[in-house]
């Protein structure tokens, strides 16, 4: 299992909605798990003031790199997943990534989000060698909507450019996983009356979940280069 993943782009591209739906798999599957919020609009903060946050499931703050690495130091000991919500900021980008097994780069189906994203893989790329050893990262699409099969193709082709991977699962069912950012709670606990789409969004997120190496050994090998290779594509 992975204990530290860490989330961002240097455009904001879901990062927090990415978070919260892996926080609520492991808390489903009775996995204690920390958010670690360290996004500008700490949205994962005013989330964990609602009803409905799982009991295993806590929320952190960390504004600058010493609190950051202080926050998963002690995720650590105690046996915790720690989930880092890195946001748009650079310096906590590199520094969520540094302490994370595996840092996501999340990307919205826009020519924006993947210059930011190919950006942030770049970013990423010049700190090779630092940090916790072996770890890796990989580009998610997320709150994926339906567009134009020409930009569809653009992005496609920019994302190409970078040899690291795409992970095969997305997070398509966008108004389910930002339902619980208005109702509280996490995809497993909302229900049909809170918003359409739950099922699918439930299993998306496992999917997910299991791609990323959180509930147990990933899919595909070990090492950047061995990861699954594909984007998720809007259904």
């Amino acid at each position: 299992m992975i204990p530290v993943l860490s989330i961002g782009s240097l455009k904001t591209s879901g990062s927090s909605t990415l978070a919260l739906a892996l926080a609520g798999v492991a808390s489903a599957a009775d996995i204690p798990v920390v958010l670690i919020d360290a996004a500008r609009d700490k949205d994962l903060v005013e989330w964990g003031t609602k009803p409905g946050r799982p009991e295993r499931c806590t929320v952190e703050v960390a504004d600058d790199e010493m609190a950051l690495e202080r926050l998963v130091r002690a995720a650590r000991r105690r046996g915790e997943v720690a989930i880092i919500d890195a946001g748009d900021n650079a310096d906590l980008l590199r520094a969520g990534a540094r302490l994370a097994d595996r840092a996501l780069i999340p990307v919205r189906f826009s020519p924006l989000s993947a210059y930011a994203a190919l950006a942030t893989d770049q970013l990423l790329r010049m700190e090779m060698g630092k940090g916790r050893r072996d770890r890796d990262w990989a580009f998610v699409a997320s709150a994926v909507t339906t567009i134009p099969s020409r930009i569809a193709r653009t992005i496609e082709t920019m994302i190409e450019r970078s040899p690291t991977p795409r992970l095969e699962t997305g997070l398509v069912q966008r108004a389910a996983y930002e339902a619980s950012f208005l109702h509280g709670g996490t995809l497993f606990n909302l229900t049909e009356e809170h918003v359409s789409g739950l099922d699918r969004a439930r299993t998306e997120a496992t999917m997910l979940a299991y791609e990323v190496g959180l509930l147990g050994e990933r899919f595909g090998s070990q090492g950047t280069g061995h990861i699954e290779r594909g984007y998720a594509r809007a259904a």
